[in-house]
Formats: structure tokens, sequence, C-alpha cells
């Protein structure tokens, strides 16, 4: 099944659309928000306007959001562009202590997870065990080696990248990513997504530009519980809303305790 459309972010696409427009997209961003607003969703939009073959809506066009109908946004949409690597966060595997069996482990892994969420593309999150490897980092510098597939260009989408770090002291993973941020192929582009910005290193954060994703309306949180969920009574329907608060992946939970408190609404670029 494809992924389910992005819903809200219209100034943050914008901007990026600009951006590429006007060969000024950095080759390395931050989206940083609360968890669920569309962080990974709104990378894979972006990949998709990166390598469309008609952006915009029509052949020969400059600019634009993507089209979604030629057949790289279609590949993006069912995770299966081979130009669009999105690594998110695994168990770690017992098996396999030498490096390459290592990396094996972790492709391996994440084959399985991208096949999961092409049947059930409004996945849950990643469990509490879940991280970021050095093996998933070797798994990224071995595919960075590759030339493009497809097209001109590739993405690597690291998202929840605070789990490159999943215990203070424990930045092996993140210390091997350094280099590639620092200097990335002049076709590739890397969007990474966290909720936990204060958790990744410095030396991570001071090579990429981070763009603030904001919460969104109620009627935007609403549109996405009707048409993805399914969910037309009005009381669930304020319900879902309301656990949401302003992310759209909060609408899948139920009621379990207390509702949580509404934060103020608004988003921008900054280094």
């Amino acid at each position: 099944m494809p992924l389910p459309p992005l819903y809200g972010h219209e100034g943050t696409r914008n901007r990026l659309v600009g951006a590429i427009a006007s060969g000024r997209l950095p080759q390395a961003l931050l989206f940083e928000g609360p968890r669920g607003v569309g962080k990974q969703r709104l990378a894979l939009w972006l990949a998709q306007a990166l390598v469309c073959q008609s952006p915009g809506g029509g052949p020969g066009r400059a600019k634009g959001p993507p089209c979604g109908e030629c057949q790289p946004c279609k590949l993006v949409l069912t995770l299966s562009h081979p130009d669009v690597h999105w690594f998110v966060p695994l168990e770690p595997s017992k098996r396999g202590a030498d490096q390459d069996r290592q990396v094996d482990a972790v492709e391996d892994a994440l084959a399985e997870e991208m096949a999961a969420r092409r049947e059930r593309p409004l996945y849950e999150p990643a469990s509490g065990l879940a991280i970021h490897s050095i093996g998933a980092v070797r798994l990224l510098l071995r595919r960075l080696a590759y030339r493009p597939v497809l097209g001109r260009r590739r993405v690597f989408v690291i998202g929840d990248a605070e789990r490159l770090v999943p215990q203070p002291g424990s930045d092996a993973a993140a210390n091997a990513l350094l280099k590639a941020l620092e200097e990335p192929p002049v076709d590739t582009v890397f969007v990474l997504t966290s909720a936990a910005v204060e958790a990744l290193p410095p030396t991570i954060v001071s090579r990429i530009v981070r763009v603030r994703m904001a919460r969104l309306a109620d009627s935007i949180v609403a549109a996405f519980a009707q048409q993805e969920l399914g969910i037309h009574g009005q009381a669930e329907l304020r319900q879902r809303v309301g656990l949401a608060d302003g992310c759209p992946a909060g609408s899948l939970r139920r009621r379990t305790g207390v509702m949580p408190m509404r934060r103020p609404q608004g988003g921008s670029y900054k280094r």
C-alpha cells in the first residue's frame, strides 16, 4: 500500500520547493518538532520532490511540488525507490559479531521493516529498545558509495535521529556519520528528523540546517482522522483530535489517560 498523503505544513513545503528551484536546498537538513507531527512523512515528500520527473504537475517544469503520478513519485510512495533510503531505528541484532555481518543483519532487518510499513503505512512508533546502531551507519556509508540508479539525486532519511545516541556516551554511530554530513556527495541530500534535538551531539547539529515543524490546526488533524482512519462520529473525532494535540499520528491513540495540554502553533527555519 502507498503511504498516506502528507497533511499540513504548507508553508514549510513551499519553502523547501523554493529552495530546490533556486538551487539552494541545503544538503543536510534536520526536521525537528513534536513526535507524530509528520517529520518523516515530510522528509519522504521532500525526497519525492527531489526525484520527481514532473515537479509542479507539468512536464519540463523546473519547480513545484512532486506530481505524485510519475514512476519515481510512485516508487517513493511505496518505499521502493532505489535512490531514496529511509533508515529507522531497529532493535539491536544479537547475531553477527564482525563488521560485515553486522551490516548484513541491519540490511535484512531494515528490509523487513520497510516491507511491514508497505503493508501497514500507518505504522507504530519504534520500540524503546530500537536504535541506529553503528552497523546501520556503516550500511548507510556503503550505500553512499553507490551512484544514483534512476535519476541524478539520492536522499537519505534518518528518522528519530536522536537514537543515534541511545544513551549518554554511546555516540559511536553518530561520530561515524559526521564526515558524511560535513562533506556529502554533490548528488546527495540528508534529512534527519528528531523530536529530541537536545539528545543529538552538538557536532551533528552544527553541520545541518534545522527546520522547525509546528503542531497542526485541529481541522487538519480532523481531516487526517476522517480520511485515513475512517472516523466520522463526532464524539470520537473530538476525542482523537484532542489527544493528538496538533500531531496527526497522535490521533491513532484512543483515550488512555489525562488530556494533553495544548501548545502554541508556529514554525520556522533556523541554523
